[in-house]
């Protein structure tokens, strides 16, 4: 039996070892085996080194769910390219960070993608069009065809090793544009690894795909596990989730395991007649995360489908991506709680005196050999996110003496809402360019759907500052997922402490005060 040396290897040693007919994956009607995704993959591996993608080269993928986003991971797994997975919901200026930041010289994209990409000012050797994707640029532009037919990865290539960097995750930061964790095949394989004893897969379970590609969550939750022990993986569509849409997907697919961020989970809760389908499917097994969920959520999601465990997990993009889970036996018992640790994750916390202990409240960290090894170009931040040998996550929790994670808030200034990241220090870099702006500060207020919605607070002297072109502004900037909901022209200052830093604390009361009484609150068109 063959060791996984890295990604790829772990794709090649479940081909070699399963039955010819063992179905890897499938995406809107197609299914492939793992020997066919292998193949698949050697030859996209072979192409992209015709064009001149080398071992260590960066390349950038913007896609849309689908077969190729697969073919396309493993196939840079193979040649020992680093994968840049660029967010699909990310807008131009934010597309061209990415490119830039992580210097890749080489574009996969599809027509999904292209809708941002096309006006790029980012320059690169090769772009290969997906679909229906085309590129301005015909001296630059390749087909996803014309990359596919020229034969397999060569045997004479030497594989990347277990130290090699393999993705890239940009993730923002709440004192700048985002950053890259780099992991390694090695960080890679140890996340996947882990999750298979602490989830208790096997080779029988079927797992649906939500979450798009480009995110850590896509590959990182089950789809690479599921790989290693020869299951089943249903790819969906990038996007428009709807519970009903994903109850039908789970009954045509037999799906045993699913992922549902809380608002999902929410509108489950108070639907009946999908919990009575899902009742009588293949479905054992809900993960949910990103947010705590109210004892509500979960009991009616338990009593409406029994026999389905319900459980709740805790990760991040610098890994483990599912660090913590709440098995389905201790969630009433322990509400709110993210629960104990994978069996590849050690957990702690440091108290607001720095003593770092086993149990109290205080900043949450991790070891484990799936982190992440830095932050591309940021040696300071990467020192910062390891001192004293731990991974300092930013988020404050409760860690009880038998192991179960509670978060209670967050160090760094982030909003959660239905299950993303938002960082308002993006959010108040575009508001704060606008003319008229004094001080503007960005909050997460609680949203039922969502967990936390978000809301723009803008101070300024200006009697009719125009919101809508603020809301333009960030229409045209920004993901839709990041735009402020409300925006809300406050005439006296930020509170601030003698330092000079926003009162967050004391700003979001005032928010949801204003928000009840409609006052000089506008919502963007």
């Amino acid at each position: 039996m063959k060791i996984a040396r890295n990604v790829f290897s772990v794709l090649d040693r479940t081909a070699e070892s399963a039955d010819r007919s063992r179905l890897a994956c499938g995406f809107a009607g197609e299914q492939v085996t793992f020997l066919e995704l292998r193949d698949r993959a050697l030859a996209v591996a072979g192409g992209l080194a015709s064009v001149g993608v080398e071992t260590g080269d960066r390349v950038a993928v913007m896609m849309d769910n689908r077969m190729e986003w697969v073919e396309t991971f493993f196939a840079l797994a193979a040649l020992g390219a680093i994968c840049v997975p660029v967010n699909v919901l990310l807008t131009g200026p934010e597309i061209e960070h990415v490119c830039t930041d992580s210097g890749a010289r080489f574009l996969i994209v599809d027509e999904v993608g292209g809708r941002e990409t096309a006006s790029l000012n980012v320059r690169f050797d090769t772009v290969v069009t997906v679909g229906e994707a085309v590129w301005p640029e015909e001296s630059v532009g390749i087909s996803w065809n014309e990359v596919t037919s020229g034969g397999s990865l060569g045997a004479d290539h030497v594989e990347p090793g277990l130290e090699s960097p393999f993705i890239f995750y940009y993730s923002s930061g709440t004192t700048g544009l985002p950053k890259a964790a780099v992991h390694t095949h090695d960080g890679v394989l140890w996340n996947s690894f882990g999750q298979i004893p602490g989830l208790g897969l096997t080779r029988d379970d079927r797992y649906l795909v939500i979450p798009s590609l480009s995110w850590a969550a896509g590959f990182h939750n089950l789809v690479i596990p599921l790989v290693w022990v020869g299951g089943y993986s249903e790819i969906r569509r990038t996007g428009g989730a709807t519970m009903d849409d994903i109850v039908a997907m789970v009954e045509r697919h037999q799906i045993s395991h699913v992922m549902l961020v809380p608002s999902l989970l929410r509108i489950l809760a108070n639907r009946p007649d999908l919990m009575k389908r899902l009742s009588a499917s293949s479905l054992t097994w809900v993960v949910t995360g990103a947010e705590p969920v109210p004892r509500v959520v979960i009991d009616g999601v338990c009593r409406g489908i029994p026999g389905v465990d319900v459980c709740q997990g805790y990760g991040l993009s610098e890994f483990p991506t599912i660090a913590t889970v709440l098995a389905a036996e201790d969630v009433l018992e322990h509400e709110g709680s993210a629960g104990r640790a994978l069996p590849h994750t050690t957990i702690a916390i440091r108290t607001e005196g720095g003593e770092i202990r086993r149990s109290g409240t205080g900043e949450l960290l991790l070891r484990s050999p799936a982190t992440m090894v830095g932050y591309h170009g940021q040696s300071d931040q990467t020192e910062e996110a390891f001192r004293d040998g731990w991974l300092n996550t930013g988020d404050l929790a409760e860690l009880d003496a038998e192991g179960f994670v509670t978060i209670v808030g967050r160090t760094k200034d982030l909003i959660i809402s239905g299950g993303l990241n938002v960082y308002p220090k993006e959010i108040e870099d575009v508001i704060g360019r606008q003319d008229g702006v004094a001080e503007v500060a960005v909050v997460g207020v609680p949203h039922e759907r969502f967990g936390e919605t978000v809301v723009a607070v803008i101070v300024t002297d200006i009697p009719d500052l125009d919101t809508q072109l603020i809301a333009d502004m960030c229409a045209a900037q920004l993901a839709s997922y990041k735009r402020p909901r409300r925006l809300i022209v406050r005439p006296e200052p930020l509170p601030r402490n003698a330092n000079g830093k926003v009162l967050k604390r004391e700003l979001r009361p005032w928010v949801e005060a204003k928000l009840a009484e409609g006052e000089w609150v506008s919502t963007p068109g």
